[in-house]
């Protein structure tokens, strides 16, 4: 459960005490890493297996290998961002603008394409994600915009 209390002392005023939960539903495994300083831009080719938890497993029906996905996984070593140093200036961007690990909250936002799936077991293999063992997946989505359905390779998309 996460306790949301932060004073945003802004024009606006603080704002309401909030609190929800995000629950994982399923973990990455992927191989250990030499610890190195990323280039900036660093487009990983790593492969790693994304386990879903039970009750989630359904939700890859209708994923195929190719696909790209975005994987939002909770990142405990994300550094905060505290006062200013999140703001940018002449000489720097701001945090939203960059790859930065000092990020306001503890989630990544990474984009990995399927390299295999499989669904009894709760399992796709993919490639390009750059998330460390035992990362907490807290959603998966398709790399494509809402308004759009999936298509397969090679296939069109049907007249309305």
């Amino acid at each position: 459960m996460i306790d949301f209390r932060q004073d945003t002392s802004g024009e606006r005023g603080p704002l309401p005490p909030v609190v929800f939960t995000i629950q994982p539903i399923g973990i990455v495994h992927a191989a250990p890493r030499r610890a190195a300083r990323p280039q900036k831009y660093f487009v990983p080719k790593g492969r790693a297996a994304l386990e879903l938890f039970r009750p989630y497993i359904a939700g890859l029906q209708g994923l195929y290998e190719g696909l790209d996905l975005w994987v939002l996984i909770y990142h405990p070593l994300s550094a905060p961002v505290l006062g200013e140093r999140g703001q940018g200036s002449q000489a720097h961007v701001g945090v939203f603008a960059s790859t930065t690990l000092e990020r306001p909250n503890p989630i990544e936002f990474l984009r990995a394409k399927v390299l295999t799936l499989d669904p009894a077991q709760g399992l796709l293999h993919v490639e390009g994600l750059d998330a460390d063992d035992g990362a907490p997946i807290l959603d998966i989505r398709p790399a494509t915009s809402p308004r759009h359905r999936l298509l397969r390779a090679g296939e069109e998309m049907s007249p309305r």
